[in-house]
């Protein structure tokens, strides 16, 4: 019999349950036991039991004992199993209706551990968390709440599950999820910051603001982020894609240049600011735009003209360049333009081809570590005879691995060091680097060493 004619037969009979039921608790295991009509067993020996549970950690005589019940015809099943069975007949109004007149922490965290259940209403049921004001990492119950919702919404936690209890793993879930559910109550996570390696002050520093970086996030939690006054938050409003058109308007008034500079870099910029911003005062405000919008040829001769250095950087990285013109700006010979031009990760391989055959060893030191730069013209960038340029070239994920390994047999600290930063170094080259102690404080910071110690050595 499957399990849904064994709970059919339930009616007026007992089961058993063995084990821990940890995603199951007490109120949950009552219910389902009314809505099937059966009473629970208090142990062995309360006659006639129809059906074994079995939980997690059963012990040895419980494992003997389901056994020898089984083979006398007694239906057997997992928790696993029984949990998806009761999940998929949860009435989900009447569960947070529940829930929200009679909060029960311990109900709420089994709830939000039993995968079985859809994630909308795991999204609808973490929100009656109360997180107790308390940072996810700060107690053991926010840690393993935080966990549950890394492991259902991080693509790719089969293969990078180390991430599951790690404070970098709500980021990266806030950054990138698009269920909206689930935004919306990660907005209810109390904040808290890591440590952020870049010198970019738009990378997001805390949860929050990670969120809004996420192009899903609903307008409507932009206006609640905007009202908690925190400045660099409202920057972030200001650059959201989802920022209406008439707000955007409204915001152009404040007198604040982060405000400004958020506007700037909004990639759904309303058009009757562009004007605005390309003619700004502020320097900051003026190259974000440079940097971050669509620019006209016109527009581009004219800040060439100009010849700012930073507006001339900021062009150079802008990503919105078509082939024709960022091949026409190499051609225009500008050294500081060219150059960050061959850090731009957005441009195709011509341009990548052009930016090679200027020949200015400067230059191609900053193309070397583009990681957006075709292999084979990374490949001809290694007869360069140049240290800064193997260095470059020691640390891009997309330089081929046979010169990763020839670059190996330099004895060169600097070189060492960039190859054990280096996610695509050969493991044997990373793991003959354990023994430096300077390269070992690199090693633990290169996520593909990390992740082969773990599958391989179980550290």
């Amino acid at each position: 019999m499957d399990l849904v004619q064994i709970v059919d037969s339930l009616q007026g009979k007992k089961i058993l349950f063995l084990g821990q039921s940890r995603t199951m608790s007490e109120e949950d295991i009552e219910l389902f036991l009314d809505q099937v009509g059966a009473e629970k067993a208090k142990d062995e020996s309360d006659e006639p039991i129809a059906l074994i549970v079995l939980g997690r950690l059963i012990n040895p005589h419980e494992e003997a004992y389901s056994d020898e019940r089984e083979k006398a015809g007694i239906p057997v099943v997992t928790l696993e199993e029984l949990e998806k069975y009761y999940a998929s007949y949860i009435d989900p109004d009447a569960l947070l209706g529940s829930l929200t007149l009679f909060p029960n922490r311990e109900r709420i965290i089994n709830l939000l551990h039993n995968r079985a259940i859809s994630d909308d209403l795991f999204c609808d049921i973490l929100k009656l968390y109360d997180w107790e004001g308390q940072a996810p990492f700060e107690t053991d119950e926010n840690r393993d709440v935080a966990g549950t919702i890394v492991a259902r919404f991080y693509p790719d936690i089969e293969r990078n599950h180390n991430i599951q209890y790690s404070p970098v793993g709500p980021f990266l879930v806030a950054a990138q999820c698009e269920n909206a559910k689930l935004l919306e109550a990660m907005v209810l996570i109390p904040d808290y910051e890591i440590t952020q390696r870049s010198q970019d002050v738009w990378m997001p520093r805390t949860l929050h603001e990670s969120l809004l970086i996420n192009p899903h996030l609903p307008a409507s939690l932009l206006e609640h982020f905007w009202q908690t006054g925190d400045l660099r938050k409202q920057g972030f409003v200001a650059m959201h894609p989802n920022l209406p058109e008439a707000r955007q308007n409204e915001l152009v008034k404040s007198k604040e240049c982060w405000i400004h500079e958020g506007l700037a870099r909004n990639p759904n910029l309303s058009q009757n600011l562009h004007s605005e911003f390309l003619n700004s005062t502020n320097a900051l405000v003026k190259n974000a735009f440079l940097q971050s919008q669509p620019l006209s040829l016109d527009t581009i001769e004219t800040i060439i003209m100009e010849g700012d250095e930073k507006s001339l950087q900021a062009i150079g990285s802008n990503p919105y360049l078509d082939e024709t013109v960022a091949i026409k700006l190499i051609n225009s010979g500008n050294e500081t333009l060219i150059s960050s031009l061959a850090s731009n990760t957005s441009l195709l391989e011509n341009a990548y081809e052009a930016i090679e055959a200027t020949k200015n060893v400067s230059i191609l030191r900053k193309l070397a570590a583009n990681p957006s730069v075709p292999s084979k013209l990374l490949e001809r960038l290694t007869r360069i005879r140049d240290k800064d340029i193997y260095i470059a070239l020691a640390a891009n994920p997309s330089t081929p691995q046979t010169h990763l390994r020839n670059f190996s047999k330099i004895r060169d600290k600097d070189i060492r060091i960039s190859l054990a930063s280096n996610p695509s170094t050969p493991i044997e080259i990373l793991l003959s680097y354990q023994t430096d102690a300077d390269l070992a404080n690199i090693l633990k910071r290169n996520e593909a060493f990390g992740e082969y110690i773990k599958q391989n050595i179980g550290w």
